[in-house]
């Protein structure tokens, strides 16, 4: 990308990390609307998905849970930048509830460090700031296509404590050594892996490919996993939320493991599925065989 293209990206973002979190949710939500009266690419795919994972919605649920999505979705978007490129503290503040803060305490007593696995549900950015700085943690990082927000990704998340590595074998030593000093790693569980770290597991009922590193990790080192997501508040900020996963993820028989991962995220996506990621193509690795479900079809 040319850097004509990055500077008015650059300079946008930085404006919109200047306004209140107040005006970023309003904003956010009108973005959403725009997504949903007309025929988008965020529409369509949130209700493909929607469609697919939750088929015991009737049309009229299912028609409200694409629309509140999509303003969730719009009001992340309009939340990255200043999460990015405000001082920690400002992001810290506004955490303004915790919950299950005794699971990650648990997890974290043995010395032997942690795995927080943070899906695409409320703001994963927050969790990744807020658990830098207040206790340091290692994330494995796939770096943006587009350069202005990848260095700010990379900027943002650094100045909070976290570490970057990348997601290759030199990420995985470092992922390894920072979990044996007693610190904590992150990872997000429900991202579509590269198809050679990956295997076919049950989400929503749906075949997904699964990361078989966060599993694998657990079965070499003992840590403990902690499903961990920031969910955006009706009356601003944010709540903490730390929860055990699945007692299964820790099964040394890959299959179960995976299908545990899976069911650890979607159990916390179904308190408040409005606030997962649905826009995401969770299910664009398909299964030899059977059809990609984000391509339109015709009239």
């Amino acid at each position: 990308m040319s850097s004509l293209k990055v500077l008015p990206l650059q300079i946008l973002m930085r404006l919109l990390a200047l306004l209140p979190w107040s005006w970023l949710n309003w904003l956010g939500r009108q973005l959403g609307e725009v997504f949903w009266r007309f025929d988008s690419r965020e529409k369509f795919i949130t209700a493909t998905n929607i469609a697919q994972c939750l088929p015991e919605l009737d049309d009229d649920q299912r028609a409200q849970l694409v629309h509140d999505s999509l303003l969730d979705f719009g009001q992340t978007a309009l939340e990255l930048p200043k999460i990015w490129l405000s001082p920690p503290a400002k992001v810290i503040a506004a955490v303004t509830q915790i919950e299950g803060e005794d699971v990650l305490e648990r997890a974290r007593a043995s010395g032997r460090g942690a795995m927080i696995l943070a899906p695409h549900h409320g703001n994963w950015e927050v969790v990744g700031v807020y658990l830098g700085h207040r206790y340091g943690i290692t994330s494995m990082y796939l770096p943006s296509e587009n350069p202005a927000v990848n260095a700010l990704v990379q900027t943002g998340r650094s100045r909070s404590g976290s570490t970057l590595v990348p997601a290759d074998n030199s990420g995985v030593r470092s992922v390894l050594k920072a979990l044996k000093r007693g610190a904590l790693v992150g990872m997000l569980p429900d991202q579509v892996p590269k198809q050679a770290g990956a295997e076919f597991a049950p989400f929503f009922g749906q075949p997904a490919l699964t990361m078989t590193l966060a599993s694998n990790l657990l079965q070499k080192t003992g840590v403990q996993a902690v499903i961990t997501v920031a969910l955006r508040l009706p009356e601003g900020g944010f709540r903490m939320i730390y929860r055990e996963p699945d007692p299964a993820l820790y099964s040394a028989d890959s299959a179960v493991a995976l299908a545990a991962l899976n069911r650890s995220v979607e159990a916390i996506v179904r308190e408040h599925p409005e606030q997962y990621q649905w826009e995401y193509k969770r299910f664009k690795a398909r299964v030899e065989g059977t059809a990609d479900i984000y391509k339109r079809r015709s009239a």
